[in-house]
């Protein structure tokens, strides 16, 4: 999908998603002759690693025993 669809899939401003690709958080899109894409999976996979409210993120079990 587009830019603007992507940045909206993920609920963020296109800006930001190009950001995001900057610093490596998202995977880079997809090219079509001289067309980004981004792959709806690759915006799953990003969503899915972002910690949820009051959560801890992943790293932050490492070592600890549940």
């Amino acid at each position: 999908m587009k830019a603007n669809d992507a940045a909206a899939y993920i609920g963020t401003s296109p800006t930001n998603l190009r950001r995001l690709v900057d610093r490596g958080e998202l995977a880079q899109p997809l090219l079509r002759g001289g067309e980004r894409l981004w792959d709806i999976r690759d915006l799953d996979e990003h969503a899915e690693s972002l910690a949820r409210n009051g959560e801890p993120i992943a790293s932050d079990w490492s070592g600890k025993a549940i």
